[in-house]
């Protein structure tokens, strides 16, 4: 068990987190800045009784309620990350919702048809059926909500004038202002799919790291990760994706998933239909609040992935203390990037249909993103994603 500091959850709960709160209650405690930041950022390790008594009568003369004091300010790291996620009081789950364009209607009289990619609509149907089913959760039974990101599809094309695409980018960036806003109530986010599908995917990332949503990197590399995309894919905007090589990146373009070692150097993992895939990850804490992102370069890549998830969730919520862990603590959260290479099974599609194939004996090699490079990158962005 470890336990942890949550002043600033506190804080952020009696709204009264804002700017300058270190610098006020040092001035109001007659305590050192940093000492008060050490405690923001749960970096403290050995605190005086005389510090944390002059920071409880701080909280009760400002409405913190006496009773919860100082036990509100301590609080225990989950032991896995689905009880982490179980925690909370409900659980958001995103995904990209498909209009077609009206163009594409043969019949003017009928509503442009809906839909979701198949295989982001069978890892979430998972991810329900866990969180309401697994013992391990300790009888945790947080309400759980699908939402859904809408954006206006043509094979092949995207609208980056006037049209569809603007409105799809608006639309989205309230969707995620509005989740960033909802932080403090205990809640938990996944988000399913890539940046061509889910958009609340491309505004994270770019919040994460510092950048902008949907331009793509020309000279400097902004995200530690990038896909580059086959010619048939929605060749969406992203900060970190196109249909070129990434920045640094000469020769001959290859199409798949690129990251960053440890020596700062891109490695490759090369997308072959049928044969080999790769993801991403990426999933923030804190205190009881969850971000979760997870997408494949293909569908079926997603599909590996959420199963590896459930299955192995362990390789995905490392110790942070030990030496070999890969979350790096940072502006009072735990961030992981996992890159995710899949080797597909063999499918006979003879034997079963596509509604019965079985890609569960998909194999997922998890490899986290260096420390080294989380701190690089995530010190650029400066924490500002929830």
């Amino acid at each position: 068990m470890k336990l942890e500091w949550r002043l600033k959850q506190l804080l952020e709960q009696y709204n009264l987190y804002r700017y300058g709160i270190e610098t006020q209650i040092a001035k109001d405690c007659g305590l050192h800045r940093h000492t008060v930041g050490k405690f923001l950022r749960n970096q403290i390790q050995s605190p005086k009784l005389e510090v944390m008594e002059k920071i409880c009568v701080w909280l009760i003369e400002r409405g913190v309620p006496a009773e919860i004091l100082p036990g509100a300010l301590l609080g225990v790291r989950p032991a896995g990350l689905w009880r982490a996620i179980g925690q909370s009081d409900r659980i958001h789950i995103y995904l990209g919702e498909y209009h077609l364009t009206a163009s594409m209607i043969t019949t003017p009289q009928v509503a442009p048809p809906v839909s979701i990619s198949r295989h982001d609509a069978v890892v979430s149907s998972k991810i329900i059926h866990y969180l309401s089913s697994e013992a391990d959760l300790r009888n945790a039974k947080p309400a759980v909500k699908m939402l859904y990101v809408p954006f206006t599809f043509t094979p092949g094309v995207v609208d980056t004038g006037d049209g569809g695409f603007a409105e799809d980018k608006e639309r989205a960036g309230r969707i995620f202002k509005a989740m960033c806003n909802n932080r403090k109530n205990c809640w938990s986010i996944i988000m399913i799919g890539s940046q061509r599908v889910n958009y609340l995917v491309e505004y994270l990332v770019a919040d994460l790291f510092g950048c902008e949503a949907f331009v793509p990197p020309v000279e400097e590399t902004r995200v530690p990760f990038y896909l580059c995309y086959r010619k048939f894919d929605r060749p969406v905007p992203s900060c970190f994706g196109s249909p070129s090589n990434p920045p640094g990146k000469s020769g001959e373009l290859d199409h798949g998933t690129y990251y960053l070692d440890e020596n700062f150097e891109w490695q490759f993992l090369k997308w072959q239909r049928g044969k080999n895939d790769a993801g991403i990850v990426i999933i923030i804490r804190e205190a009881e609040n969850i971000v979760m992102a997870l997408f494949g370069f293909s569908g079926r890549a997603t599909n590996a992935i959420g199963n590896a998830l459930l299955n192995n969730s362990e390789k995905f919520w490392p110790d942070s203390d030990s030496a070999s862990g890969n979350t790096l603590s940072i502006c009072d959260k735990e961030i992981g990037v996992y890159i995710c290479h899949v080797k597909f099974c063999e499918v006979n599609r003879k034997e079963c249909g596509m509604a019965y194939e079985n890609l569960e004996n998909d194999v997922v090699d998890v490899i986290p993103l260096h420390r080294k490079v989380l701190n690089k990158f995530l010190s650029k962005g400066q924490c500002r994603t929830t």
